[in-house]
């Protein structure tokens, strides 16, 4: 076929359309490129409700959404975790009951002190030092000693302690900024000091909390006590027989009083008047008398205390003084005050420098002891060297010039204590109740304890088995010790509440509660 004729029919079937058979493939063709686009589309919603799916179940929505601003930054869900979850699971675990918004309040509050003081700190070109970051350090380690124990990981375990969303670097961004929040109300802290003449004139505005009150209180019961009927069913006791009970205690309490008045001793009349024995061993009888400081006056009286305090600290009382306070429903105190005064002998805190010589360890333990491991116990002879060397530091510490710096010397020569070694021996602000080995506290607020006292301690506590050789560096009266804490304890909320006021708080009370 020559190429002109060729051209007129392509012309031909152009001009009459296509062919049928050309139609219904045209049209399947459009039918599968539809159907293609179709599952191409329906694919592409499927895959991204997947993922949608996936990230809500990861948390990663709820996590990051926004519960707290403070002083303009931005605290989410994950974050307000470290400060809630520890305190609900603490609740949870003992037991105890804490409303939501309590607990979510607590951690909000938290945050914005935490946060505001770290933000001060930070404008204040105050750094986080390297102790404080080591113990960044320390407690995550600590923690992931924890979860080892109890065979899960590390994830996990800060998961269950600080809520769903926690994770290792939040952690430590949280455990820094509190750390250094810490640090810098420390420092502040010790900046604050007081002179006699402050604490004189504390004193003289609360007299009544810092004196020390001897007297003698017995309680007549005045209740009348309950009934039990035919069917073991409890019956209290009716308004009639209530008035009769209190009015026998009030002939008792009263014939009490006018016998203390007629030159009675008191244990003896008390113990008759509630009949008790008036001794409870052979050799130790009763006594009724109590020794207290005035803040801690309520907490001898089981009720009626706001009565009875106000009766003992009124300017006027005399030794020797009675009364009868009358508790509603209850009974009758009878009371006899004896004296006030400012205790200016005990004391409340002190400063003490110690060298620890421990008793070498050279026992193996013996299998047949069940309940003790001899290889973490000395033997005497270890224990007697460890006092003879502990001698022997005290008499160079005895021959040198006997002064603090000295014994810190000594102290960092030869004190086996990594706590204080370093520092000289020297541990301050220790009071009767502090943690430390009863024999060490003992010593240091022994009575007649003075400055510059030096001696020997023995150490009885597994791992430490040895000797203290002990120098009392300072000590503060147990008044002055009390108003200085309370100044101080004033003046830091002061200044805390203002850092506060400058970092104002606000939430997202609908994100908040996603906590719980």
């Amino acid at each position: 076929m020559s190429a002109s004729r060729e051209k007129k029919q392509r012309i031909s079937a152009a001009a009459n359309g296509p062919t049928e058979k050309e139609r219904r493939q045209a049209e399947a063709a459009r039918k599968e490129r539809s159907k293609t686009i179709l599952y191409t589309v329906v694919g592409v919603i499927l895959a991204v409700l997947v993922i949608a799916l996936l990230v809500w179940h990861s948390g990663t929505f709820t996590k990051g959404k926004v519960v707290a601003t403070v002083n303009g930054k931005d605290y989410t869900v994950a974050e307000m975790g470290y400060y809630y979850y520890p305190t609900a699971n603490m609740y949870s675990q003992y037991g105890l009951t804490m409303d939501e918004e309590t607990l979510r309040q607590s951690a909000v509050d938290s945050l914005q002190q935490y946060a505001s003081l770290a933000a001060a700190a930070e404008a204040d070109g105050f750094t986080l030092s390297e102790e404080g970051a080591q113990s960044v350090e320390d407690t995550i380690q600590e923690l992931k000693s924890y979860a080892a124990q109890y065979g899960t990981s590390f994830k996990s375990y800060i998961r269950n302690v600080y809520g769903p969303y926690m994770t290792e670097s939040l952690l430590r961004e949280c455990l820094t900024r509190d750390t250094l929040a810490q640090e810098y109300y420390t420092a502040h802290a010790d900046t604050l000091t007081y002179t006699d003449d402050d604490l004189t004139a504390y004193y003289n505005e609360h007299t009544d909390d810092l004196d020390t009150f001897t007297y003698s209180s017995v309680f007549i019961d005045g209740s009348a006590p309950s009934t039990t009927d035919a069917d073991g069913n409890t019956v209290e006791a009716s308004d009639a027989e209530k008035a009769t009970a209190m009015a026998t205690a009030k002939a008792t309490a009263d014939k009490l009083l006018q016998d203390l008045e007629d030159g009675g001793d008191f244990d003896t009349l008390a113990a008759a008047a509630t009949q008790a024995d008036s001794e409870d061993s052979e050799d130790e009888a009763t006594s009724y008398e109590t020794t207290v400081v005035g803040a801690s006056l309520a907490n001898g009286f089981s009720s009626g205390s706001e009565d009875c305090v106000s009766w003992l600290t009124n300017e006027g009382r005399q030794e020797g003084d009675l009364t009868v306070i009358e508790v509603a429903d209850s009974g009758y105190w009878v009371l006899r005050f004896t004296s006030r005064a400012l205790d200016t002998e005990s004391y409340g805190s002190a400063d003490v420098r110690h060298i620890l010589v421990k008793a070498e360890l050279t026992q193996e333990d013996d299998p047949s002891t069940e309940d003790v491991d001899e290889s973490k116990v000395p033997t005497q002879e270890a224990l007697d060297a460890a006092k003879a060397k502990a001698q022997e530091i005290l008499d160079e510490y005895n021959a040198g010039d006997k002064t603090a710096d000295s014994f810190g010397a000594l102290a960092q020569q030869y004190s086996e204590d990594p706590g204080s070694a370093e520092n000289g021996g020297l541990y301050e602000g220790i009071t009767p109740s502090t943690s430390f080995l009863p024999a060490f506290i003992d010593w240091t607020f022994a009575d007649g304890r003075q400055p510059g006292d030096t001696g020997l301690v023995e150490n009885d506590q597994e791992g430490q088995y040895g000797w203290h050789v002990m120098y009392l560096q300072d000590h503060t009266l147990t008044w002055k010790y009390t108003a200085e804490s309370s100044l101080k304890s004033d003046a830091l909320s002061t200044w805390t509440t203002e850092i506060e006021e400058t970092s104002p708080v606000t939430t997202n009370d609908t994100n908040l509660a996603l906590l719980g």
